[in-house]
């Protein structure tokens, strides 16, 4: 005999679930690294029961692969919507456009930053996943952006790494390190106008000839 399929109101519940035991997921991987994150306190942190975990995801690796690509899946919907919404407009001004988004898409997301700075220190198999899964499709993405800039002359003349490397740093690290900045400061890094700021001194730093 087959098993009664759910309700709609049980696959909601599911769904709830299975969406807090993600963000609870990343905000401790981010926060404490991989290592030192339990299924207990993820699940304490999602305010389930015990062993739901082991329900939905099957083991804590799967869990810290899906959390993380479910972030980053996040994060990329919006670069893209960031990367249409420019279309109809020079390339230098796409540029300038794409970093205060990626700025303003940091500040949303810290614990972006904070999952790499943790992942990026040690080459395993977590990082060989992030590169391959997440990571290089916005290296990648954020490359062709710069060659057509480059092509007429209107980035900095640096090699195309240190260009991605002195964006994402230089945009996520005072989101990552909000406690820092508000002590040493005096900022809210959450404060839009902060944001807004913070995007504006990125875009002039990479492109100190162009005010578009």
């Amino acid at each position: 005999m087959s098993e009664t399929a759910p309700t709609p109101a049980k696959q909601e519940r599911a769904v709830a679930t299975r969406e807090a035991l993600l963000d609870a997921a990343i905000r401790r991987f981010a926060s404490t690294g991989y290592e030192a994150a339990s299924t207990r306190q993820i699940e304490q942190d999602a305010g389930v029961k015990r062993g739901l975990i082991s329900y939905h995801f099957g083991s804590k690796e799967a869990l810290w692969k899906a959390a993380t690509q479910w972030l980053f899946d996040r994060a990329s919907k919006e670069l893209r919507m960031t990367e249409e919404a420019a279309n109809n407009i020079d390339e230098v001004a796409r540029l300038r456009y794409f970093v205060r988004a990626f700025v303003q898409f940091s500040a949303k997301y810290p614990e972006i930053n904070r999952l790499m700075i943790r992942e990026g220190m040690d080459d395993d198999w977590r990082l060989e996943w992030l590169v391959e899964h997440v990571v290089r499709p916005w290296y990648e993405r954020i490359h062709i952006l710069f060659e057509r800039a480059r092509r007429i002359g209107a980035t900095p003349d640096i090699a195309y790494p240190h260009f991605y490397y002195l964006l994402t740093s230089s945009a996520a690290m005072m989101f990552s390190m909000a406690p820092e900045a508000r002590r040493l400061a005096g900022i809210d890094t959450s404060d839009d106008a902060v944001i807004s700021a913070h995007a504006d001194a990125i875009a002039d730093l990479l492109f100190p000839g162009d005010n578009t």
